[in-house]
């Protein structure tokens, strides 16, 4: 199997993949909450739910800097959760 330079650099900026509660951490994040908004209540989205919603409503969500990232129960910041992810 052919590994690039580009693949070896985005692993070691992912760091390790330590299981988390007995399950691995794939991507940088395994959930993240939502706060309310407007007269939505906040939601907690797994990381599936969260790639699901429309690309306009992601992006719009991440610019406003409201959304709460976790790895476990850790919270992580949007930079470390996008950058391990993508």
């Amino acid at each position: 199997m052919f590994v690039s330079l580009l693949d070896r650099v985005r692993a070691a900026a992912a760091g390790p993949q330590v299981p988390l509660g007995g399950v691995a951490a794939v991507g940088g994040f395994d959930h993240v909450e939502m706060p309310p908004r407007g007269d939505a209540p906040g939601r907690r989205l797994t990381k599936r739910e969260f790639e699901a919603l429309p690309l306009p409503e992601r992006i719009s969500l991440l610019v406003q800097g409201t959304l709460r990232f976790y790895r476990g129960e850790r919270e992580i910041a949007a930079s470390e959760a996008m950058k391990a992810a993508y």
